[in-house]
């Protein structure tokens, strides 16, 4: 588990290893679910689907504490706007390596 999503997860729920944990499951499933949507709305120059899906991965990150992923998701939301590809390419793959620390 991310340190910075223990933390966050702790505070908020005192410290209830269960729960914590099972947000936390919850948060990896569906950052690892998101990454698969964003590169296929990629694949297929999807650009507002594309945001939307960065905009779940913001808040999903941000309701778990991980700044990081929040911030890569917005810079995410600001290719997808610009129709950015390689930006966009890029920022998945930081994403999805991202998903894979959790």
């Amino acid at each position: 588990m991310k340190e910075c999503c223990k933390q966050y997860l702790d505070g908020q729920f005192g410290g209830d290893a269960d729960v914590v944990g099972e947000i936390y499951g919850e948060y990896a499933a569906s950052m690892r679910e998101k990454t698969a949507e964003a590169k296929a709305a990629l694949a297929a120059k999807e650009w507002d689907p594309l945001d939307k899906i960065a905009h779940a991965i913001k808040g999903n990150a941000l309701a778990a504490g991980d700044q990081e992923m929040a911030d890569t998701a917005i810079a995410l939301r600001n290719a997808a706007k610009l129709a950015s590809e390689d930006e966009a390419a890029s920022l998945i793959s930081r994403i999805a390596a991202l998903a894979e620390e959790l």
